[in-house]
């Protein structure tokens, strides 16, 4: 298989998570105790030979793919142990093909590749150069892979700008579609595309400049043209999500907006300061990600170390859960008999996994389980920045260490 690419562009640093060599923060609260600990052994070998053992076997990871570049060394300079020198893991998209799941995993280093799980070998089938910008985020719907980057300016020489492309799946060999504000400004957004939301018309991008914008297809040029532009955050945009027609958005400035998306309106607006109760509800630090729940809740995650539950048709704050660390990442999965499990990316490179619905022994959001490197097996070297839910209780995440590890829930844990 081949894609046809566009232009490209130039790196540059997304300070949308933290790094791990910053401090860790100072306000966060210990880490909640799970209520079951997993077998290191299953969890990363699928082989416990003790029958006696104590533990959890209800996740295990089945690859952990080196899908980034090597970073470029100085001389004489080591790497930390267990960083690997990779370029972080930005964004996946997963792709249900009659042959099985493939999975597009997008790069710091300008990279967009697909994997092959056929057999379970996880073989790389074909990868592109954007130019050299990140690739921060990728989404896939009705067979269209759209990818946002940072790319190069062709009529501003020297200057990087955010762009989107569009590939049909179904034609991959045609060139991308391109998304540009207007023909003498043929980008996507004046700073990296930050994140994507494409579940249906309009596609909505939302970039580091602050701006969100939405896109409709022009059926006579095949292309995507600008619709609206929604200004009101001042800080990189970092999460989209709709319910009916109401669009929420998340933001390092701290902040959710609620906009109604036929007008382009900014109707509602959550800061640290909103009251709910007569208590202050809202994030206290850069808000990392949003989803949305039966259409009924939506659930954001922050650098602050919290998880917050809002009421999609008011945005009053239902609730709040610690993690002890900042959250980077949310998904949501279901374990094998369909109960609905959360996942939770975090700053130091652990998952969380916490139950959603209230059970007749475990009260709702109640912490299940911790994946880490240091107790079982997860990521290394920073946080995990992207974690996507597949089929059969499979769950992908990617992180700062360069990898891709594919997960899978085996057993009911509550």
């Amino acid at each position: 298989m081949s894609f046809s690419g566009g232009r490209g562009g130039r790196h540059r640093n997304n300070n949308r998570q933290s790094s791990s060599s910053n401090p860790p923060h100072q306000h966060h609260q210990n880490a909640p105790e799970p209520l079951l600990r997993p077998c290191r052994h299953y969890t990363s070998q699928d082989n416990c030979t003790n029958a006696k053992c104590n533990f959890a076997h209800v996740v295990k990871l089945h690859c952990a793919i080196n899908a980034s570049s090597h970073k470029p060394q100085p001389q004489h300079q080591r790497t930390p142990k267990g960083a690997g020198g990779f370029h972080p893991i930005e964004g996946c998209a997963l792709w249900d093909t009659p042959t099985g799941i493939k999975i597009f995993s997008g790069g710091r280093d300008g990279f967009w590749r697909l994997w092959n799980t056929a057999g379970g070998n996880f073989v790389k089938e074909f990868e592109h150069n954007m130019g050299g910008g990140p690739v921060s985020c990728l989404e896939l719907a009705s067979n269209f892979l759209f990818c946002g980057f940072e790319g190069q300016s062709v009529t501003l020489p020297g200057v990087t700008v955010g762009m989107i492309h569009a590939w049909n799946l179904q034609q991959p060999s045609a060139p991308p579609m391109e998304f540009h504000l207007s023909e003498l400004a043929p980008y996507a957004a004046a700073q990296s595309v930050t994140c994507l939301l494409a579940v249906s018309e309009p596609i909505v991008s939302g970039s580091r400049d602050a701006v969100i914008r939405t896109w409709k297809l022009n059926a006579a040029s095949g292309s995507f043209v600008l619709d609206k532009t929604l200004c009101g955050h001042a800080g990189e945009i970092t999460g989209l999500a709709q319910v009916g027609t109401m669009l929420w958005s998340t933001s390092t400035d701290r902040s959710i907006r609620l906009w109604d998306v036929p007008s382009g309106e900014c109707k509602h607006l959550i800061t640290a300061d909103t009251l709910t109760g007569g208590n202050k509800v809202g994030h206290t630090e850069a808000v990392t990600d949003i989803i949305t729940l039966d259409g009924t809740f939506v659930l954001t995650s922050s650098l602050d170390g919290t998880v917050k539950a809002w009421n999609s048709a008011n945005g009053e704050c239902l609730g709040s859960e610690n993690h002890g660390q900042g959250v980077v990442c949310i998904a949501l999965t279901t374990d094998p008999s369909g109960k609905p499990l959360l996942l939770c990316g975090l700053e130091w490179g652990n998952i969380m996994i916490r139950n959603v619905v209230q059970t007749p022994d475990v009260p709702p959001f109640r912490l299940l389980l911790t994946l880490s490197a240091k107790y079982s097996c997860g990521h290394n070297d920073g946080p995990v920045k992207t974690i996507k839910a597949g089929p059969a209780n499979t769950f992908y995440s990617g992180g700062s260490d360069g990898k891709l590890n594919v997960w899978q829930i085996t057993n009911k844990m509550v």
